[in-house]
C-alpha cells in the first residue's frame, strides 16, 4: 500500500494553518511519529532546563522540562521516538538515576511516550488523578506503577520546590492538568499557549495570533470556554514564566497577551484535523 504525509502551510478563511495531507497507510509498531531530529537543552532560569526539538513535519517543538532539585523532576519525556536523546541531554545537569519524578500532564505519546524506557529505575511516574483511573490503571504493557494527583495536591521536591497540580480538564484532553511550581513561580501548561516554528528557548515578541492560527489549524480544542476559564485562572497565579510544551517559554511581561488572545478570539474546532479539512454534515 503507498502512502505519504505531506506538510504545509496554507490559506484557509484567511486564516494561514498548517496543513498535513495523510493518504490511507498500514502503520509499523517500529513506525514512530517523531525521530531522528536534534534535541537541545536551554536553562531558562536557575536549576530549570528547556529541552527541545524540532519536527519537521509537525513544524513546531516539542519541549520537556527538568527541574533540578534534591528529588528531580521532568515534565514531559517526548514521544519515543525523542527519548534516547533526551535522556543524554538530563545526563548533562544529573545522573539519570538521580531522576525522581517524571510528570506527564494529560495522555499522549509526546507527553510519556519516552517512560517504560527511561533508564531511571527510581523514577515514579506522575499524572492526573483522570489519566490514572482512565488510561493507566485499564492498558495492558504499560508501566502502571504511579502517582496519582488532584486539584491543589502539592508536591515537595526539596527545599527548593514545591509543585502544586491544577487540573484543567478539556483543555485540549479530559485528563489534562498543568503544574504550578510555587516558589519560582513556573508555570507549566501543556498544550496551551503553544506557538509553531523553532523560536528561541524565552520569547522577546508577541506571537499570540501564530498560537491561535496554530489552534484553528490543529483542532485540539472543542470549546473555548473552559480553555478560557484555565486562562482566567492561571492570570490570578501571576506566574513569572511560562512554559508551553510546543514553542517557545514566555515571560511574564508578555503573558497578558496571551491570554487576551485566547479571551478575544474564536479558536475551538470548526472542521480541521492537523489541517486535514473534514466534511461534515450538521442536520
Amino acid at each position: 500500500m503507498t502512502s505519504f504525509l505531506i506538510f504545509k502551510e496554507i490559506l484557509y478563511e484567511n486564516i494561514l494553518v498548517h496543513q498535513f495531507v495523510l493518504f490511507m497507510k498500514e502503520v509499523s509498531k517500529t513506525d514512530y511519529a517523531i525521530k531522528d531530529i536534534d534535541v537541545n537543552i536551554s536553562e531558562i532560569t536557575d536549576g530549570i532546563y528547556r529541552i527541545s526539538g524540532f519536527s519537521d513535519i509537525f513544524g513546531i517543538t516539542f519541549n520537556q522540562f527538568l527541574i533540578d532539585d534534591e528529588k528531580p523532576m521532568l515534565i514531559h519525556t517526548g514521544p519515543i521516538g525523542m527519548y534516547k536523546k533526551i535522556e543524554e541531554k538530563i545526563k548533562e545537569v544529573i545522573p539519570l538515576q538521580k531522576l525522581a519524578y517524571v510528570s506527564f500532564l494529560h495522555f499522549e505519546s509526546d507527553e510519556w511516550g519516552g517512560m517504560e524506557f527511561l533508564e531511571s529505575a527510581d523514577a515514579k511516574l506522575v499524572c492526573s488523578d483522570l489519566s490514572s483511573r482512565l488510561n493507566m490503571m485499564g492498558w495492558y504493557n504499560v508501566p502502571v506503577d504511579h502517582i496519582s494527583v488532584w486539584d491543589n495536591d502539592i508536591l515537595k521536591t526539596g527545599k527548593k520546590r514545591q509543585f502544586k497540580f491544577i487540573m484543567t480538564p478539556h483543555v485540549h484532553h479530559w485528563d489534562s492538568m498543568m503544574i504550578f511550581e510555587e516558589n519560582t513561580k513556573s508555570l507549566f501548561t501543556s498544550d496551551l499557549f503553544i506557538q509553531p516554528g523553532n523560536n528561541k528557548p524565552v520569547l522577546s515578541e508577541n506571537i499570540s495570533e501564530s498560537m491561535i492560527n496554530l489552534y484553528r489549524g490543529a483542532g485540539i480544542f472543542a470549546s473555548e470556554k473552559p480553555v478560557r476559564d484555565t486562562a482566567k485562572r492561571l492570570e490570578d497565579l501571576s506566574p513569572n514564566m511560562i512554559y508551553p510544551m510546543h514553542g517557545s517559554c514566555i515571560d511574564k511581561s508578555l503573558f497578558p497577551k496571551y491570554t487576551e488572545a485566547i479571551m478575544k478570539n474564536d479558536f475551538a474546532y470548526s472542521g480541521i484535523l492537523l489541517g486535514q479539512k473534514l466534511e461534515t454534515t450538521i442536520s
